[in-house]
């Protein structure tokens, strides 16, 4: 179960920095929409991220009870 946590965090961690780089190759500076629409697919990678951590957590807690 652990592997898989990590495995999916990496994930999620690459396709966030991936979505930094995009706004940088595509030029996105020259068009709000793409801008906001790189901002928002990187804020539900890091929803998503704050979800796992959140999780482990949970699970760190509830194993010692």
């Amino acid at each position: 179960m652990k592997y898989e946590i990590g495995e999916a965090r990496a994930n999620l961690e690459y396709v966030r920095d991936m979505l930094d780089q995009l706004k940088v190759v595509s030029g996105a500076k020259s068009s709000a929409m793409l801008v906001y629409f790189l901002d928002l697919a990187k804020l539900e990678v890091e929803d998503q991220l704050a979800r796992i951590d959140g999780d482990a957590g949970s699970r760190r807690r509830n194993v010692g009870a």
